[in-house]
C-alpha cells in the first residue's frame, strides 16, 4: 500500500466517482506537505475506468505512522448543536453558518462599482469566506444534507488518535483498480473492535455527494421492497465531503430556487493549479437561467484557465498546454439539476458540459486569442435571454460549445442574425455582433479544411455585402443611412442553401438588386458609400459551392455577413 500511484475507480458514472479522487487527492498532498521538504506535487489523471493519482514521492510506512490527524473539511456550526460537541472540535475547523450569510448578505449590499474600486486588503475583510457557497450548499434546508454531513466530520475527528488506521485502510483499498470496498470496511469494523473503538462503519449516500443514488424503494438484492436510505462505506464518503472543496462549483438558477452543481472530470491535472483554477472560476460563475448558466460555466472555466497559464503562475502548465487544449486538462462539468420540491429537493438531470474543443495552443500568442474569443462569446451569451424566446437560440450553442457540432454552431449563428437585428432594430447597441478576426481564429484553427472559403476574394466580398445590407446601416439606424437595411436576408440565404441551384439563385438576386441600389445612390447623391459586386465575385462562391456544398458555404457567409470587421468599429457607432 506504500507506493506512488493510487487508483480512485469509477462505480457510478456521476460526480461521486471525481469527489473521491479529489479527496484521496487531498488527502495525499496533506501527507507530503508534512513529510516533504521542497517542491511536491499530486497529479489527478483519468484512465477511463478510473482516476490515477501520480505523488511525486512515494509514501512510506513510517509516514503513516507518524502523521497526525489531518482536518481536511469544516464543521458547519448552525446554533443547534451539543456545546460538548463543539468543544471537541478544533477551533479552526468549525465554521458559524449563521454568521457567514450575514456577512454575505452584507457584501453583496455594497454597490459592485464600489466593491472593485476597495484595496485589496480591505476587500478581503468583508468578502464573504471563499468556500461560502460549499456551506450554502450543504446548508440548504431542501438538501436535507446538513447534518450527515456533519456526522462524518465529527466521526472523522473523534476517531483523531486512530488516524493511522483510518489512513492504512484507504491507501488499501486505493493501491488497486477495482478495490474490494467491502472486504476493506470488513477489516475495518474488526480493526476498530480490536482496539476497543464503537463506530460504526456506514454512511447514508447524501444525494449531495450522490445525485444518482438516494432513499427510495430499494434493496441490494431483489429478495423485498423497503423505503430507506442507501449506505456506503463511511470512509469514502467522507473523501466525497472532502473532494467537493476542490472540484465542484454549487449554484441557484435564476428565478426558481431550483440548484445546478458543477463538478470538475480532470483528465490531467495537478491539485495545487486545480485550485487555483477553481478559486478564480468560483468568483466568476454567478447565478443565472438554466441553459445560459451551463454554457457561461464552460467558457468562464476556460478563461480562468488560459489566464492562470498567461499569468505565468504555473511555468509547468503552460509548459504542458504547448500541443494540446484546456480540455487535455479537465474535460468538462458534471452537472446535476435539483429540482425544488418545496421542503426538499429532488435530482431531475444529469448531464455533462464538455469544455470548448476547438483550442489548440501551440504558443503565448494563441493563448491570448483564446481568451478573446471565449470573452467575445460570453459577451454574446450574457445578453440573450432564454425566458423570452430564445431558448433555442441558446440550445444551439450549448450543443455546439459540449458537442463540438459545427451544425449547431451554424444553426446558431444564423439565428443570432436575426435576434442581432431585432435589438439593434431597438436600439439595443450593448447587443454585440461577432468580430471577423475571431471568427477567423475559431475557425481556421479548429476547422482548416474550411480556411480556403475563408480566404477566397469573392467570398469576403459578398460576406461584405451582406454586412453592409445588415448590420451596418441598422446601426446606423433608421433613416439615417441611404441603404435600405434587408431584414430577412439572412433567414432567406438559410433557407435557400439547402439546394445548391437555389443558393446561387439567391445569392445573384442579391447581387442584382444589391448593385442596383448602388446605382440609385450615386445618381441621387453622386457618391458610392459601398462598392460594387462583381460577377467575379459571384463566380468565385459558384466555385466553393461546388467544392464544399451550398450549405457549408452559405452557412460561413451568413456568419462572417452579420460580424463586423474591426476597421467598422466606428462605423456602427
Amino acid at each position: 500500500m506504500y507506493q506512488q500511484t493510487y487508483y480512485a475507480d469509477k462505480r457510478t458514472g456521476t460526480f461521486a466517482d471525481v469527489f473521491v479522487a479529489y479527496g484521496l487527492a487531498t488527502l495525499l498532498d496533506s501527507l507530503l506537505a508534512h513529510f516533504v521538504e521542497g517542491s511536491y506535487w499530486v497529479r489527478i489523471r483519468d484512465l477511463g475506468a478510473c482516476y490515477v493519482l501520480e505523488l511525486s514521492h512515494p509514501l512510506r510506512e513510517a509516514w503513516v505512522d507518524k502523521v497526525p490527524c489531518q482536518t481536511l473539511a469544516p464543521y458547519i456550526k448552525t446554533g443547534r448543536e451539543d456545546p460538548e460537541v463543539l468543544k471537541s472540535l478544533p477551533t479552526s475547523m468549525v465554521v458559524d453558518y449563521q454568521q457567514e450569510w450575514d456577512k454575505f448578505r452584507q457584501y453583496t449590499q455594497i454597490p459592485q462599482n464600489v466593491r472593485e474600486k476597495m484595496p485589496q486588503e480591505q476587500a478581503a475583510q468583508v468578502k464573504p469566506h471563499p468556500q461560502f457557497p460549499f456551506f450554502a450548499w450543504v446548508g440548504e434546508r431542501r438538501m436535507q444534507a446538513l447534518g450527515s454531513y456533519n456526522d462524518l466530520i465529527l466521526r472523522w475527528q473523534s476517531l483523531a488518535p486512530h488516524f493511522s488506521e483510518n489512513l492504512r485502510h484507504i491507501l488499501t483499498l486505493c493501491a488497486t483498480p477495482e478495490g474490494d470496498t467491502e472486504a476493506v470496511e470488513s477489516a475495518w469494523r474488526k480493526r476498530m473492535k480490536e482496539l476497543g473503538v464503537d463506530v460504526k462503519s456506514d454512511a447514508t449516500l447524501l444525494q449531495l455527494f450522490n445525485p444518482s443514488q438516494g432513499k427510495g424503494q430499494n434493496e441490494p438484492k431483489a429478495c423485498r421492497l423497503e423505503m430507506g436510505n442507501i449506505k456506503s462505506f463511511w470512509l469514502l464518503e467522507y473523501l466525497k465531503a472532502v473532494g467537493m472543496y476542490h472540484c465542484a462549483v454549487p449554484r441557484r438558477v435564476q428565478g426558481t430556487d431550483d440548484r445546478k452543481t458543477y463538478a470538475l472530470a480532470p483528465v490531467n491535472m495537478r491539485l495545487g493549479p486545480n485550485d487555483a483554477v477553481l478559486a478564480a472560476f468560483q468568483e466568476a460563475l454567478w447565478n443565472d437561467t438554466a441553459v445560459k448558466m451551463d454554457i457561461l460555466a464552460a467558457l468562464r472555466y476556460t478563461k480562468c484557465f488560459l489566464e492562470y497559464c498567461q499569468a505565468a503562475k504555473e511555468a509547468d502548465l503552460l509548459a504542458e498546454l504547448f500541443g494540446h487544449g484546456p480540455e487535455d486538462f479537465v474535460a468538462g462539468m458534471y452537472v446535476a439539476y435539483y429540482k425544488s420540491l418545496g421542503q426538499a429537493s429532488a435530482v431531475m438531470n444529469l448531464s455533462f458540459i464538455e469544455l470548448p474543443r476547438w483550442m489548440q495552443v501551440e504558443s503565448p500568442n494563441d493563448v491570448r486569442d483564446y481568451k478573446e474569443v471565449i470573452e467575445e462569446h460570453e459577451n454574446i451569451i450574457r445578453n440573450i435571454d432564454e425566458e423570452r424566446g430564445w431558448y433555442d437560440l441558446l440550445v444551439y450553442y450549448r450543443d455546439f460549445l459540449s458537442g463540438g457540432k459545427w451544425d449547431a454552431f451554424f444553426d446558431f449563428t444564423a439565428t443570432y442574425a436575426s435576434f442581432l437585428m431585432r435589438e439593434l432594430d431597438r436600439e439595443h447597441y450593448w447587443v454585440r455582433p461577432f468580430t471577423t478576426h475571431n471568427l477567423e481564429v475559431l475557425i481556421m484553427k479548429s476547422n482548416e479544411p474550411l480556411a480556403p472559403i475563408l480566404g477566397t476574394p469573392g467570398f469576403r466580398n459578398i460576406a461584405e455585402a451582406i454586412r453592409r445590407s445588415t448590420i451596418i446601416p441598422q446601426y446606423r439606424g433608421r433613416g439615417k443611412s441611404e441603404y435600405d437595411i434587408r431584414y430577412g436576408l439572412g433567414q432567406e440565404l438559410k433557407r435557400k442553401a439547402l439546394y445548391s441551384d437555389e443558393f446561387i439563385a439567391a445569392l445573384s438576386e442579391f447581387m442584382q438588386s444589391y448593385n442596383a441600389e448602388n446605382a440609385r445612390v450615386y445618381e441621387k447623391t453622386g457618391k458610392q458609400y459601398r462598392k460594387n459586386i462583381l460577377t467575379t465575385d459571384v463566380e468565385d462562391v459558384v466555385g466553393l459551392v461546388d467544392r464544399y456544398g451550398a450549405t457549408t458555404v452559405g452557412n460561413l457567409l451568413i456568419a462572417f455577413g452579420y460580424a463586423r470587421e474591426p476597421r467598422e468599429e466606428e462605423e456602427q457607432k
